[in-house]
């Protein structure tokens, strides 16, 4: 007679803390910030208990407040589950996500995450075959790269139509040294400028006005407040003529204003910032010398404020995925195609009678 001796297995618990938390990896050099992802099988009993064959993997992540992880893409399908707290969906196709929600990512897709402020977010990421995704954080199975240089593609765009305005009609005019010499042509140049000066500040306006996600709104709010009043400025230090009628003028700053009601974050920081605050460096440096003013007059103040406003907003268009840039670019031409216009309507009004 034989006897049969079977042994119990314990059940064993593992506490989240007792997983090994790691926040960022490098990846070609660069350091990627992950929020926070603990991935189970840096957890000797749960790397025992999960099975090889098939091998699925889990990770803990976070993000805090006003966090992200960039957008990325994985050479495997990946299951995201939000079990608390909400986290925005970034990549091709934005959404709000809050607990309970599932994630199916397909492979080689761009994603990324990020919190708005003061929101958190926990979640169970889980892949179905090969290593976890950061389970070594010395070679992750994940890939940054792309909207980087997408990003400086556009940037490059926008340097090459600037270079293109500087040959408008209105720097010409600057460059003749007429607005020096001839007072009546100056005086219809402020007047035509202070109607782009207003379109400008109903511009900033309608865009604080009209942003819905927080980490914009106050880099927007602080923009705005550095340029607020600045038609007044011009006004109060050159008492420019206010009656200044030219349609074409009107209906370029008007299209200026009415972007800010139809575009999206993305493609307003282009408009505003990569193109109106490039296009108003410029104008500063080119008017300042004519001008001769002393530190905060109206011209000396675009000469030097626009250049540090040209970056407003690069966080978010950094976290965007490649596929999102050529709209971008599209948004960048048409914009310069308006600026142009605004100049040259400039240039025509001072030089209708002159």
């Amino acid at each position: 007679m034989s006897t049969e001796t079977t042994t119990a297995l314990s059940v064993t618990t593992v506490a989240r803390h007792d997983i090994r938390a790691i926040t960022s990896v490098r990846v070609d050099g660069d350091i990627h910030q992950l929020g926070q992802q603990r991935d189970f099988r840096r957890n000797d009993a749960l790397a025992a208990f999960l099975p090889e064959a098939g091998r699925p993997s889990f990770a803990w992540v976070r993000l805090r407040d006003g966090e992200s992880l960039a957008v990325h893409r994985h050479p495997t399908k990946s299951m995201i589950l939000v079990c608390s707290g909400s986290v925005l969906l970034l990549g091709s196709d934005e959404r709000e996500l809050s607990e309970g929600d599932v994630v199916c990512v397909p492979p080689e897709s761009d994603h990324g995450f990020r919190t708005r402020p003061g929101e958190e977010f926990h979640g169970l990421s889980v892949q179905f075959e090969g290593a976890g995704l950061y389970e070594d954080g010395h070679t992750p199975r994940a890939s940054f790269g792309g909207s980087g240089e997408a990003l400086a593609e556009l940037e490059r765009l926008n340097e090459t139509l600037l270079l293109r305005h500087r040959g408008n009609a209105l720097f010409t005019l600057f460059d003749s040294g007429r607005l020096t010499k001839e007072p009546v042509l100056r005086a219809r140049f402020l007047a035509a400028l202070y109607v782009w000066a207003t379109y400008f500040q109903r511009m900033l306006h309608a865009r604080q006005a009209t942003c819905s996600e927080e980490p914009l709104r106050a880099e927007y709010g602080e923009h705005l407040r550095e340029e607020l009043g600045h038609d007044r400025l011009l006004l109060e230090q050159y008492d420019a003529d206010t009656d200044v009628y030219d349609p074409i003028l009107e209906a370029a700053g008007s299209w200026f204003v009415a972007q800010m009601y139809q575009m999206d974050e993305a493609q307003r920081i282009v408009l505003v910032h990569m193109v109106v605050e490039s296009s108003g460096h410029l104008f500063g440096l080119t008017t300042s010398e004519i001008f001769q003013e002393e530190a905060g007059g109206y011209f000396a103040l675009h000469a030097q404020a626009d250049d540090d406003h040209r970056n407003v907003g690069r966080a978010h268009l950094t976290a965007l995925p490649p596929s999102a840039f050529p709209a971008l670019a599209e948004t960048c031409r048409r914009a310069w195609d308006q600026m142009d216009l605004v100049h040259e309507r400039i240039a025509a009004w001072t030089l209708k009678d002159g």
